[in-house]
């Protein structure tokens, strides 16, 4: 006959209860190389998120030129884009139907050395008439190691090209 508790003797075994985890020592260890983890790659994160910001800026400054075009088009009358120079400036313009574009921690800047804001006008074409709205600005984010952005404007019909801004070059802006 089985008896009713074939088992009870693990109940009542002596067992040295062990309990897992770290000790004080081993937890040190661990901080002290997670810190030295971030430290060693903080300067490339922050790099990283440098070059974004300025992707961004880019990107809205791109935005903003090219829906003032599309507007002169469809209202079939002139419009007119004004970049000023400077770090946190505004983007302002007559067709901005989206509104300004706040350039925030970032230095505009451009060749118009004779202006400043930077006014491009396009007609009821699409079209960069004025020879002298032709030109490069280019985007940096001040004491920062970053390649600067930029974005060149023709005459004509008004075509645009963004790049890697080099100003020691004979093409400032070129594409990556």
């Amino acid at each position: 006959m089985l008896s009713p508790r074939p088992y009870c003797h693990l109940l009542f075994s002596r067992r040295k209860l062990t309990f897992a985890g770290f000790t004080l020592t081993e937890s040190i260890v661990l901080v002290v190389i997670i810190g030295i983890f971030a430290s060693l790659s903080a300067p490339g994160f922050l790099g990283w998120l440098n070059q974004k910001r300025v992707d961004d800026a880019l990107a809205k400054i791109e935005g903003a030129i090219k829906e003032t075009q599309r507007e002169a088009i469809k209202r079939s009358t002139d419009c007119t884009i004004n970049i000023p120079r400077g770090v946190d400036q505004s983007i302002t313009g007559s067709c901005l139907v989206t509104g300004n574009r706040q350039i925030e921690g970032i230095t505009i800047d451009h060749n118009k050395t004779a202006t400043n804001p930077w006014v491009i006008t396009f007609d009821f074409k699409g079209r960069n008439r004025d020879p002298g709205s032709a030109g490069t600005l280019w985007l940096t984010i001040p004491n920062s190691a970053i390649q600067p952005k930029c974005v060149t404007v023709s005459v004509g019909i008004g075509l645009m090209r963004t790049g890697l801004y080099d100003g020691a070059a004979s093409v400032k802006c070129k594409a990556p």
